[in-house]
């Protein structure tokens, strides 16, 4: 079975992520240049008004925009719940079989 690779436009929380990312590296450039040298990105997000909850939301969403565009997934479920050992996201994949010479049907192989 062949897994098929969509490149996909960049989703909007692919660009929110993107302006995060760029905005962190602006803010920790200014401090270096004040002589700060560590950070933490979690002191970081705080500055910028995010935090690591908004970051895996962002990347949540965004996987799952991508997965609604390959042809291959019938459906994508997305759980807002965050809690431990519960899925973020469900997949539901388009059911494909191959048909072998007897008539019997065979999955894919791992």
């Amino acid at each position: 079975m062949k897994i098929e690779t969509v490149k996909a436009p960049i989703t909007e929380s692919e660009k929110k992520l993107l302006d995060i990312i760029s905005k962190s590296a602006d803010r920790i450039a200014t401090f270096a240049h004040f002589g700060q040298r560590e950070f933490t990105i979690e002191d970081v997000l705080s500055e910028l008004d995010c935090d690591l909850h908004d970051i895996k939301r962002l990347i949540r969403d965004s996987a799952a925009e991508i997965l609604k565009e390959k042809s291959n997934i019938s459906a994508v479920e997305v759980s807002d719940l965050d809690l431990p050992f519960q899925p973020d996201i469900t997949v539901t994949i388009k059911e494909e079989q191959d048909m072998t010479a007897d008539g019997s049907t065979s999955g894919p192989s791992f």
